[in-house]
């Protein structure tokens, strides 16, 4: 099962704010969930959990680049948090509203909508439409040597795109799925159009380089395939929980479409 909450949050007066807005999101969030708390600093590379940036309506605020980010008092503005955890359930639901001081400013913060989905599958069609909404990091499998250095790629190239997906999902997920990460797949999903471009952004004194854009994809597998339903799954997944690396913290944020 997987749980969605969506928070308004409404400045007291403008407020500056770290340059990519999770910061907010997830300090916020640490009133609402003690849960979460045990999650924040776990070494763990996949995390039961998705934090989004502030949104301003359905735009992601951060900024591209080292500058803050000016919020305006009296606005709202909006953040959803994703989990597979039942306890952080019943954690949100008992305080559905607080009031937090932070970046010198009071921030009146409100649940407003819980969402659950338990069956996971886009619509089958022959295209998908994927946003990448915020910077994506994604890494191709790392070599076993001594360098821990990041390597990100900046196109969602499929095998890794889907690598992310189901490393993910078969870590949380009672059903496991396998087959998606080969040649075979850039074979079925192939790029029929793409508008994708590097970003730098901040979380704090980092600068992180992924991409954003869109890329539309046609999937050729067979009707009824397995590998053609573990590929509807998977793009179901990204929609709640993300892709690549950081997505817990409000990276690699997509929506996924069908196109008629």
């Amino acid at each position: 099962m997987i749980f969605t909450f969506t928070f308004e949050v409404k400045p007291d007066r403008d407020a500056i704010i770290p340059p990519f807005t999770s910061k907010l999101s997830r300090s916020i969030f640490l009133d609402f969930s003690p849960t979460y708390s045990k999650f924040i600093e776990a070494e763990e590379p996949y995390k039961p959990f998705r934090i989004t940036v502030l949104k301003d309506g359905n735009t992601p605020v951060y900024s591209k680049g080292n500058g803050v980010v000016t919020l305006t008092g009296g606005k709202i503005y909006n953040f959803s948090v994703t989990t597979t955890l039942q306890k952080v359930v019943e954690e949100v639901v008992r305080t559905t509203s607080i009031d937090k001081e932070i970046f010198n400013a009071k921030f009146h913060v409100e649940l407003v909508n819980m969402e659950m989905k338990e069956e996971l599958g886009l619509e089958d069609s022959r295209l998908y439409k994927v946003f990448f909404n915020t910077p994506t990091l994604l890494q191709p499998p790392r070599p076993k040597f001594k360098r821990k250095e990041n390597r990100f790629i900046l196109f969602p190239y499929v095998p890794s795109f889907f690598y992310s997906l189901s490393s993910h999902w078969n870590k949380f997920m009672n059903e496991k799925i396998v087959g998606v990460t080969g040649s075979k797949t850039l074979y079925y999903f192939r790029e029929v159009d793409y508008n994708i471009h590097p970003v730098t952004t901040y979380y704090g004194k980092t600068p992180t380089r992924g991409f954003i854009g869109w890329v539309l994809f046609e999937l050729r597998a067979k009707r009824n395939s397995k590998i053609r339903e573990n590929v509807r799954k998977l793009l179901d997944y990204a929609n709640y929980f993300g892709v690549g690396k950081s997505r817990s913290i409000g990276f690699g944020e997509v929506k996924v479409l069908k196109i008629e």
